[in-house]
């Protein structure tokens, strides 16, 4: 038979899952299935089939984002894998090219070495980079440290860590907080974030959260860590927004911002909720913090605060005859599979 390229239905979640077991290690349970493939109502999927076997496929989450003056969906692409013997049957580039044709704009910050090369190829552009960076909290990983630097016993070097954490500036604390501001955590935010993102801004592109994705990641998956959202108001007004996510990866644990999002674009203002959000992983023994930024207020508050810049990702659109991505730009580590990532790769099965 020939292959077909075809959109994700329930009929084809046998062969999706074969499919997955050869490609990724991930957890196996119905729980996890369901949330993954079925509970989002923004997920849509092409695999290419042959004799009901999947040998590719490609995910994407429809989102509205921002750009300039306008609401515009876009579907931001990942998840884009072809079984390892087919690498180069051209399988995978049929699956983009069917997603190209789709009414919405496509964008994937990041991807593999092979994706970030292939896509301009075939006309995607680069308006923007996403920057990472980093901050070591964990008193293990500064004890390691400490050892390396000055060949101390390694007891010796875990009972000098706290000193050395206190000294290097790394130490989380409670810092920057503007007069009259508050740090409000939340179980799942409301209309007044979207309000707050829809409202005047110093930023003209951004991808805008919703009820369903910010359900879907808060409420989600038990494997996929803990994700804790604040409300940073200032005299009783509404001035940002934080998700932090806490995540057990290997036998660390550790924390990633997937979002700080402050429409003032103000340094004070994000050094702020960035201080907030790292005392806040601290108190959960996380070994380091993470966070993605396009954005020059919030790097500012990144530099203050001793995290560490680390190699950039690309933003790429395909977006034919689109009005691009306007800068300034104000992206997390939201999109796509970004606030997922790393996946878990095993968990406990279903009862």
């Amino acid at each position: 038979m020939p292959t077909e390229i075809v959109r994700l239905a329930p009929e084809h979640e046998p062969a999706l899952l074969r499919f997955a077991e050869r490609v990724w290690t991930r957890p196996r349970s119905a729980d996890f299935v369901r949330w993954r493939y079925h509970e989002p109502p923004f997920h849509t999927a092409f695999l290419a089939l042959r004799d009901g076997e999947c040998l590719a496929m490609e995910s994407a989450f429809r989102r509205p984002y921002r750009v300039g003056g306008r609401i515009v969906d876009f579907l931001e692409v990942f998840d884009w894998f072809t079984l390892p013997e087919l690498r180069n049957s051209g399988l995978g580039v049929r699956i983009m090219q069917r997603f190209m044709k789709e009414p919405e704009p496509l964008l994937l910050v990041g991807g593999t070495a092979d994706t970030q090369g292939l896509l301009p190829r075939l006309g995607w552009q680069v308006p923007a980079r996403s920057r990472r960076w980093t901050l070591p909290i964990g008193l293990e990983r500064a004890a390691r440290a400490l050892a390396r630097r000055t060949k101390l016993p390694a007891a010796a070097a875990r009972a000098a860590a706290p000193v050395a954490r206190a000294l290097s500036g790394r130490r989380p604390g409670r810092r920057f907080a503007p007069p009259g501001g508050r740090a409000l955590p939340v179980a799942l935010p409301g209309e007044e974030l979207f309000a707050l993102e829809r409202g005047a801004s110093a930023y003209r592109t951004r991808p805008l959260w919703t009820r369903e994705l910010l359900r879907w990641l808060v409420a989600g998956f038990a494997g996929g860590g803990q994700y804790l959202p604040f409300y940073f108001a200032v005299d009783g007004a509404l001035r940002g927004f934080g998700l932090l996510r806490i995540y057990a990866h290997g036998d660390e644990r550790l924390a990633e911002i997937v979002d700080a999002f402050a429409p003032d674009a103000d340094a004070g203002l994000y050094a702020w909720i960035v201080n907030e959000l790292v005392t806040v992983a601290d108190g959960f023994g996380v070994a380091e913090v993470a966070v993605s930024a396009t954005c020059d207020a919030l790097e500012t508050a990144l530099r203050r605060s001793r995290f560490v810049e680390t190699p950039s990702h690309p933003i790429q659109i395909w977006w034919p005859g689109g009005d691009g991505l306007p800068a300034p730009l104000a992206f997390g580590t939201s999109t796509g599979d970004q606030p997922i990532l790393p996946i878990v790769e095993r968990w406990f099965p279903s009862p």
